[in-house]
């Protein structure tokens, strides 16, 4: 069973560090009281790293990647229709005119780019997305909370 892919393990790793700081090690100079709200703010901060980490790493730079490569390949098939170079492989129909030629690389650069924008949301835990466990961690945070308020008062 796989438990994460690629980074994904960081929304755990994050989570996992504020509990310590900020429940373990804040329990000697906190109140028994505030711990709650201790945790929650580590928690906070575990979904704030976990969002800005999974957004860059999920979107921020796929896209960039893609962007970079959809110039340099829309390059490549311009100067291969302009030259008539352009051919879609062995056993596949060879273009008779330049128009078609054009017509048939506009084709394969779609289906390429959508191929390529699969590759994106590649760092999850538990098949969902990094940057969508900051929500989990926010509300764990906000149970935290209220689990801290109800007991405040015994």
């Amino acid at each position: 069973m796989i438990i994460w892919r690629g980074w994904g393990v960081l929304a755990f790793v994050y989570a996992a560090v504020a509990m310590m700081l900020f429940g373990g090690l804040m329990s000697t100079v906190v109140s028994k009281q505030a711990l709650p709200f201790s945790m929650a703010i580590g928690l906070i901060l575990a979904a704030v790293a976990t969002w800005f980490t999974g957004v860059a790493l999920n979107r921020t730079a796929p896209q960039r990647k893609i962007d970079t490569w959809s110039e340099q390949r829309r390059a490549q098939l311009d100067e291969l229709v302009a030259t008539g170079g352009f051919s879609l492989g062995p056993g596949q129909p060879q273009p008779r005119s330049e128009a078609e030629a054009r017509q048939m690389a506009d084709a394969l650069f779609q289906h390429e780019q959508e191929q390529a924008k699969g590759l994106m949301n590649r760092h999850s835990m538990f098949w969902l997305p990094l940057q969508y466990w900051a929500f989990v961690w926010a509300a764990l945070a906000l149970a935290v909370v209220v689990l801290g308020i109800t007991t405040l008062g015994r």
